[in-house]
């Protein structure tokens, strides 16, 4: 239900009466009305702030800051905002007079035109192009958008006017519900977003490239590798990894021109993004144009070249993006990894407290060393001996046991004495931080153990159950435990604690 009622009286710009005469909708900014004034008949929207939610007043002062700037763009493709009330002479809170546009926004034309199964001519794409970037250029001497997508996109005639300039950045500190980190929504926001740097009038120039290729072809460029539209990681990964699709795939008419600039404001790099100006050269250029009625007029030979050389950079983008990705996901995953290995340790602290409390006679103290960057820690017990844990680097080699991936290990036991592995298991792709297992080895009973001394790691003086200490004996041998004649055998066990108190244990003899 809308909070304020029909017929609500309200001031307005030019200190005139305005009557609330409809309720328009909610958004993520606020509530939306449409008002009339009760002296010159003018019409204008009205959209209630839910600045009341925001975290601080800083903020809220930020918000109506950003809207008085607005107040001082006028460009006939930008919505014109008439007058900002900061709520204090107000009973329905703080507001922001705007000028009323009557035709709907380009995200409905684009489902229209999807639905009738036709695209927008490329004489029209053209001039909603040039609109867009006009509107954008004259709100970036201002502010920054920073929520550029199709429904802020609205039409009065022939007219597109970018709206609700300067609002995306204070929503995600009342409604935490409609966009993401920078501001933005998820479908159109820059890299730079995702990874909390700097945002400039590039991240415009980015999500009004992906409007460019939906407005060609009715299709967001990632959606096609999105399938989960409301899951944050995977329009992450698509926004950093993903290059833009030539358009052509989906409008094999479209000029050359249009995809170069396409894939230019979608750099993934923001310097490598046109500014507004840039953008309207290649826009405006009367061939442009021409190519778009008549489908070309390049010499065919030209024409091909400049075909051929867009591909290669198009594949070039991709090599890259795909190379960065890979870098990307194994930093990930060797930096989850480490911190699984640091939580693991984290659960030997309660037994040696324990044991430290009781005992009199002496500490166990524990040293660890991250040098080789994954950690190593010593357990000196008062009796003498030592308890050693180290990690083994990770590795994504899809070894699996019994149904389970093995994502990492390491070496657990008393320096001379018993020891184990340390296996971390995934139970599928969508389980990030595993569970460790203790897995205690042993020669098999038909193996003379002598054959194996100077392989494994194995000495005359080993003591079995045993672990292997080299990550790559480790790796390789751990397949072993699906089952199968093999030189050794192996016992799993869940309980990590008790084992490590049973160390301890043993270690005081």
């Amino acid at each position: 239900m809308p909070s304020v009622q029909i017929g609500q009286k309200l001031a307005g710009p030019a200190d005139e009466i305005y009557t609330i005469s409809d309720f328009l909708g909610r958004g993520a900014f606020g509530e939306v009305y449409r008002a009339v004034s009760d002296v010159s008949g003018n019409v204008m929207a009205v959209k209630l702030l839910a600045i009341g939610e925001m975290a601080d007043e800083s903020t809220r002062r930020a918000l109506l800051n950003e809207m008085k700037a607005a107040k001082e763009i006028s460009h006939r493709n930008v919505v014109q905002v008439l007058h900002v009330n900061e709520g204090g002479s107000s009973t329905i809170g703080p507001y922001v007079c705007m000028e009323y546009v009557s035709g709907g926004n380009l995200a409905a034309v684009i489902r229209a035109q999807k639905k009738a199964n036709t695209k927008i001519p490329l004489t029209r794409a053209l001039e909603m192009m040039i609109d867009i970037a006009q509107g954008l250029r004259a709100v970036n001497t201002k502010l920054v958008h920073r929520d550029v997508k199709p429904d802020n996109i609205l039409i009065e005639g022939t007219a597109l006017k970018i709206a609700d300039f300067g609002i995306a950045k204070f929503i995600d500190e009342s409604t935490r519900s409609h966009t993401f980190k920078g501001g933005q929504h998820i479908a159109y926001m820059a890299p730079e977003g995702w990874v909390a740097e700097k945002n400039t009038f590039k991240i415009d120039v980015y999500a009004a490239g992906i409007v460019f290729f939906e407005i060609l072809s009715l299709e967001h460029p990632f959606i096609a590798g999105i399938k989960d539209l409301g899951n944050f990681l995977e329009w992450e990964r698509s926004h950093l990894f993903d290059s833009c699709p030539d358009v052509r795939k989906l409008r094999s008419e479209a000029p050359i021109a249009m995809v170069q600039l396409i894939t230019r404001m979608t750099a993934k790099r923001p310097q490598d993004r046109p500014d507004w100006d840039d953008v309207l050269q290649v826009l405006s250029n009367p061939t442009l144009e021409t190519s778009a009625e008549t489908n070309g007029t390049i010499a065919p030979a030209l024409e091909a070249a400049i075909a051929s050389a867009v591909a290669k950079k198009q594949k070039q983008e991709r090599m890259s993006l795909e190379n960065a990705q890979q870098l990307a996901d194994q930093a990930r995953f060797v930096g989850l990894y480490k911190r699984v290995c640091e939580d693991l340790l984290q659960r030997f602290i309660q037994p040696v407290e324990q044991f430290n409390r009781s005992f009199q006679f002496g500490q166990i103290t524990i040293a660890e060393d991250t040098s080789t960057g994954f950690s190593l820690a010593r357990y000196c017990i008062p009796t003498g001996s030592q308890i050693t844990i180290c990690f083994f680097p990770p590795k994504q080699n899809g070894i699996a046991v019994k149904g389970r991936v093995v994502a990492g290990g390491g070496w657990i036991g008393i320096e001379g004495g018993r020891s184990a592995n340390l296996v971390r298991f995934l139970d599928g792709p969508d389980d990030l931080y595993g569970s460790w297992s203790i897995c205690e080895i042993k020669i098999m009973a038909l193996t003379d153990p002598r054959k194996l001394i100077g392989s494994f790691g194995i000495t005359p003086d080993t003591i079995e159950p045993l672990g292997f200490k080299n990550s790559d004996d480790f790796y390789q041998q751990i397949y072993y435990a699906n089952g199968g004649l093999h030189v050794f055998t192996y016992s799993f066990l869940s309980d990590i604690e008790d084992y490590f108190s049973r160390l301890i244990a043993e270690g005081c003899k």
